[in-house]
């Protein structure tokens, strides 16, 4: 559910699911033209893009993408002439060899906005953008859909860049000057199963952390304050170790929140400056009206959640040269499901020209989600310049 503008800023979009409210495990569905046989969940729903305007009229566009899991992220391309959709997410629910269709339906998709209303689309396949294989990385070979997990995505400078779950990786970028996609990836269906989808036309960001199943790194929500500034948002561990009063595993991270990268011209690589952790309280649980108190019976831990990192994010850049940074938390709690744990919208201003950690920048509280309710995407509004 991140939220993102489209490229003239006048849209909004994002992805979610084809399906009656209150329908249990349609995340690990099937989509109805790519149905894993393996997958133990044994229905089948769309996956679709939202869009909206600045008046909140929605359009909808369905598709058979991230077939056995969900899609993340989207955002319109519709300047100079454009007019498509690139999408990330994640595909696969079943056994290893995965389908073809999954593998194809993973990661980086392009679709085009639909002008029908939904009871008349007829999704075809999956069309894929991009690929990223861990063998680039002279990597042995993996489950081969997995290699395209995508989180974060955003667009700078004309190219789309993605985190990945996976691989613990910053995808992206492209040489200057390059144009943005319009035709699916011609891949190779021949190779689907050995290779993935072959050619590869992504790349990890050089400077960026490559190691698979990092146990420090959980990359999420992507912002680029200028061509030599990105910040990139980290989830963290997820692990609820409770002790004396604190979830202590997730208090003692040191790269969870919001990291900021630095472009080096001369070396040609990113480096992380520092990470803004003050003001989040890793890991210190707080209370939300009406939610349960004291421990889970089923778990032993407290139904409290604490603040574990921070998920999608946008920014706004200031004349002053300071970029205020809007994020979701991610947390940790023993309700057994801490995706549903009520979180918050955190806000940040910093120097974006800082290299190293500044004094008394601090994250205050901008909202805190009810009993009930959980925050996913944050971004400005269509046609708007304040984030929303």
């Amino acid at each position: 559910m991140a939220l993102n503008l489209s490229t003239d800023g006048q849209y909004l979009t994002f992805m979610g699911y084809v399906s009656a409210i209150d329908n249990l495990d349609v995340s690990n569905s099937n989509t109805p033209a790519v149905v894993d046989p393996t997958n133990p969940v044994g229905t089948s729903y769309y996956r679709a893009v939202a869009q909206v305007d600045a008046k909140g009229k929605f359009r909808y566009t369905e598709t058979n993408a991230y077939s056995g899991n969900n899609g993340r992220a989207a955002v319109l391309n519709n300047s100079n002439g454009a007019n498509f959709f690139y999408t990330a997410g994640n595909a696969g629910n079943g056994g290893n060899p995965q389908p073809d269709g999954v593998i194809i339906g993973a990661g980086a998709q392009i679709l085009t906005p639909e002008i029908n209303a939904e009871i008349a689309q007829r999704p075809g396949l999956p069309t894929p953008v991009a690929s990223f294989n861990i063998t680039q990385l002279d990597d042995s070979q993996d489950k081969v859909g997995k290699d395209t997990n995508f989180r974060g995505l955003t667009i700078f400078n004309n190219v789309p860049t993605a985190t990945t779950c996976n691989n613990s990786n910053g995808i992206g970028l492209p040489p200057a000057a390059t144009t943005l996609p319009t035709t699916p990836l011609a891949y190779d269906p021949t190779l689907v199963q050995t290779e993935g989808l072959d050619p590869n036309n992504m790349c990890v960001l050089n400077g960026f952390p490559t190691a698979l199943k990092s146990k420090t790194s959980f990359p999420f929500g992507i912002w680029f304050a200028d061509a030599d500034t990105l910040y990139v948002a980290d989830e963290g561990n997820g692990d609820n170790t409770y002790s004396s009063g604190m979830y202590t595993k997730a208090a003692a991270q040191k790269t969870a929140g919001l990291q900021k990268w630095i472009f080096d011209p001369i070396a040609g690589q990113w480096n992380r400056a520092y990470v803004l952790q003050a003001g989040l309280q890793l890991g210190m649980p707080y209370t939300v009206s009406g939610y349960p108190t004291g421990n889970n019976s089923a778990t032993g831990l407290p139904w409290s959640p604490g603040t574990d990192g921070l998920r999608n994010i946008t920014g706004v850049v200031h004349g002053d040269g300071t970029a205020t940074i809007y994020a979701i938390t991610s947390t940790v709690s023993g309700n057994g499901d801490q995706g549903a744990d009520p979180n918050r919208l955190v806000v940040i201003t910093d120097a974006i020209s800082a290299t190293s950690l500044p004094a008394g920048e601090s994250f205050a509280t901008f909202a805190t989600a009810g009993f009930g309710e959980v925050l996913r995407g944050v971004s400005s509004a269509p046609g708007a310049g304040n984030a929303h």
